[in-house]
């Protein structure tokens, strides 16, 4: 790309979305999804009021549930990689699946976390 003399760049940015969604739903999934073990762990414990309590065992059901078409190995990874805003190459699912597999069932993930979440 080249620059002109004020140093801001030449020609139009290349436009890549890898979703159909809004990226700012992905990066709320992305948020919920990096925000899985503190619900968690506030579940268990039962340390927060009752409404806290519910919404947070709602949303972590919606994310439980889109992932359950993932094999049950992988699903941790796949939750990590989405929260991380992870990639096939720097994954640990490598081992089971094609890259067009992981990016396929990862997109489907977000959408149906998305769809859990009322998001869309």
């Amino acid at each position: 790309m080249a620059y002109v003399a004020s140093g801001r760049p030449v020609g139009r940015p290349r436009q890549f979305y890898k979703y159909e969604l809004p990226s700012g739903v992905v990066k709320v999934v992305r948020a919920q999804c990096a925000d899985y073990s503190r619900k968690e762990l506030c579940i268990r414990d039962g340390s927060v009021s009752a409404e806290t309590l519910n919404a947070y065992i709602a949303t972590n059901a919606a994310i439980d549930k889109a992932l359950t078409d993932i094999e049950e190995v992988c699903r941790q990874h796949f939750l990590n990689d989405i929260a991380e805003n992870r990639g096939y190459d720097r994954s640990q699912s490598q081992w089971c699946m094609s890259h067009n597999s992981y990016y396929k069932r990862k997109r489907k993930a977000i959408y149906e976390i998305a769809r859990g979440l009322l998001l869309i």
